[in-house]
């Protein structure tokens, strides 16, 4: 008798023998085209004990009782297993299982076969069993006892079976061509692979955001109003303890803090002091945030102003030598290491080189991202200071229009703080190439002499063709149930009020029911002979509004350009933008618009307004005028767009 581990040893062998051989005998079973045609398909293993030495007669040695002869002609299993694949491969016939596998062992006195306990492999078809020559007998083609059978196709491969191929058209399984396609999607242009946005397009577009975000940057009122402030909240918090005969102590910061709100028992009141108090500090840390790069920009310039002193003093020391002398000059006067003070210089060298390209407007409005961009200078080329530069007369133009006090800054560094212009953010137009900006009006004088353009918050009613009557007014939803019931939006069903206490309609948040702000978009001369375009500044995301379309409000003009709309009733309406109006009269005609005019109801009133369709920054803002404004026009668009509808000069 063998030794267990003689046993466990072959047992380890034969089963990693085994093993290796299984992927192979998976793919080969997959791969079996018969087997989708077996009613119960089985998947038999026979070993067999051979003699190795002899590769081509494979004379097997049986195991047979002493003294009888070998049966070379009859090729005897030493072992018979039968593994039932019917739920494996093919959909069960029943919810009971088979029994998986049948095994039959037989010992030096005995040869069983396994065929009696696992149905014969049989095919429910044409298909013939083929039996090897050395096989033991008993498989049959068919079997007589099965009745009538299922047949079972596979699902994923294709069958060899000869179908009968049916021409009528009744036949299921008949692909058809759907004619009820769902909406398209709009379409959008042309696809472009680009690498991230530049750290330069986050710059420019943080200062746009900076200059049409409302902060006010007046250092002298806002430190005299802060002043102020300290001095009211404390005499305010004095006298109040006075009165009421309470021991406390106004707060440190001489506002009125925590205990105060429940000794004076005016929430609301101290609730609004502290909002205004808020944005006074706000402001003013923004002011002083604006005065530390510039003072530090400039100090970045007499740093080299007086290390090219130091080299026309001493001709004989190298500029190295005396960039370094004063450089231990400033560690001394600020105290500071001379790691420190290079790592400080670095980022103020950038703000100095943001001055020389974009302006002081474009250092005094930089976002929060200035300092990294400074420090780590992605992008810090030539070609994006010269980038930069183009955009500084319209930083100047936006910045000397929305914060005519900005200027007030540089005086500490020496700088002059007159504006260079005057007015209204749109009665200039910028130029893309960097040239100064222009009046609004010169660029019309050669078609009227008498051009003269008023910029409007709200449209205005023509007394003349309406009389006091507005032809905009759209009677309320509930006007019929409940006469004196708020306004309910017709879109998200919400109340509308001018009172952003009150307001619940946010369909164009930025127009309607809060304190508009200046809209980021600018006038440019376009170059290919349309006049004056509008440019968005900023990104509007597609369902935006970008502004109000306001104009006088008028009916019966012909030849001119007008935005003709209707109301419910069948009332119609002009708005003419020729003398009045605002930024949306700049708006171009494209084919492939990437905005459009959308009819909207507030507060009882139709307005038009304008919608972004997805404006990138940068882009100009274009609508689509309609066939009806191109209908025997002698004009020749000039969009430039592929899909262009309006070549011809008449239609």
């Amino acid at each position: 008798m063998e030794s267990p581990a003689r046993l466990e040893f072959i047992r380890r062998n034969i089963s990693s023998a085994i093993l290796d051989q299984v992927d192979h005998l998976a793919n080969a079973l997959l791969n079996h085209q018969p087997l989708a045609f077996l009613k119960t398909p089985v998947l038999r293993f026979e070993a067999f004990v051979e003699d190795g030495r002899d590769s081509d007669s494979h004379h097997s040695h049986d195991l047979v009782t002493p003294g009888e002869s070998w049966p070379h002609s009859v090729r005897r299993p030493i072992m018979s297993t039968a593994l039932d694949l019917s739920c494996m491969v093919t959909p069960a016939a029943s919810s009971t299982p088979t029994s998986l596998a049948a095994t039959v062992e037989t010992g030096p006195d005995k040869v069983a076969d396994s065929s009696a306990h696992v149905p014969p492999l049989t095919s429910s078809r044409s298909w013939a069993t083929v039996q090897r020559a050395d096989s033991p007998s008993g498989l049959s083609s068919d079997s007589a006892e099965g009745g009538s059978r299922r047949k079972t196709l596979s699902a994923l491969r294709p069958s060899r079976c000869n179908f009968p191929i049916v021409d009528e058209l009744n036949t299921r399984r008949q692909i058809r061509v759907d004619h009820n396609f769902p909406k398209r999607l709009k379409v959008q242009d042309e696809v472009v692979f680009s690498q991230q946005e530049s750290s330069l397009n986050k710059f420019i577009v943080g200062v746009w955001e900076q200059l049409h975000a409302g902060t006010r940057l007046d250092p002298p009122i806002l430190l005299e109003y802060w002043h102020t402030s300290i001095i009211a909240a404390t005499a305010a918090n004095t006298e109040t303890m006075r009165h009421s005969g309470m021991d406390a102590l106004p707060s440190p910061n001489g506002f009125l803090g925590e205990g105060d709100t429940a000794t004076l028992g005016n929430a609301g009141c101290l609730f609004n002091q502290s909002n205004s108090f808020c944005l006074k500090i706000t402001q003013a840390s923004r002011a002083c945030r604006s005065l530390e790069v510039i003072v530090q920009a400039r100090w970045m310039e007499l740093f080299e102003s007086y290390a090219d002193f130091l080299v026309a003093s001493n001709p004989s020391m190298p500029r190295s030598r005396c960039r370094k002398t004063a450089l231990i000059e400033a560690c001394n006067d600020f105290g500071w290491s001379e790691k420190e003070m290079r790592n400080k210089m670095a980022i103020w060298r950038g703000y100095k080189e943001i001055k020389d390209a974009g302006g002081w407007a474009a250092l005094v409005f930089a976002g929060m991202g200035i300092y990294r961009f400074c420090k780590y200078r992605i992008g810090f080329n030539a070609e994006s200071m010269q980038r930069l530069c183009s955009w500084r007369p319209r930083f100047e133009v936006a910045a000397d229009t929305l914060h005519p006090n900005w200027r007030q800054l540089l005086a500490i560094v020496g700088e002059t703080s007159q504006r260079r212009f005057v007015g209204h953010p749109h009665d200039w137009v910028v130029f893309p190439d960097g040239a100064d900006p222009v009046p609004l009006r010169s660029t019309y004088l050669e078609y009227d002499p008498n051009f003269s353009f008023e910029h409007l918050e709200e449209s205005l009613i023509d007394v003349n063709a309406w009389g006091a009557d507005d032809p905009r007014w759209v009677p309320s939803l509930d006007a019929a149930a409940c006469p004196r019931a708020a306004y309910t939006c017709r879109d998200c069903k919400q109340q509308q009020s001018n009172d952003p206490k009150l307001n619940a309609c946010h369909c164009f948040p930025s127009l309607f029911g809060a304190p508009r702000a200046a809209c980021p978009v600018q006038i440019f001369r376009t170059a290919n002979g349309r006049n004056n375009g509008l440019q968005a500044l900023v990104a509007f995301e597609r369902g935006a509004a970008i502004g109000e379309f306001v104009g006088l409000v008028t009916k019966g003009l012909c030849d001119v350009d007008v935005m003709g709309s209707t109301v419910a009733g069948g009332r119609g309406y002009q708005i003419w933008q020729g003398r009045q109006g605002n930024y949306t009269r700049f708006v171009n005609h494209s084919c492939r618009a990437n905005a459009q005019f959308q009819d909207f109801v507030w507060m009882g009133t139709q307005r038009a307004v304008l919608v972004s369709k997805g404006v990138g920054a940068g882009q100009e803002i274009t609508v689509d005028y309609s066939d009806d404004y191109w209908r025997d026009l002698d004009k020749q668009c000039l969009c430039g767009e592929s899909c262009c509808r309006y070549k011809n000069a008449r239609r």
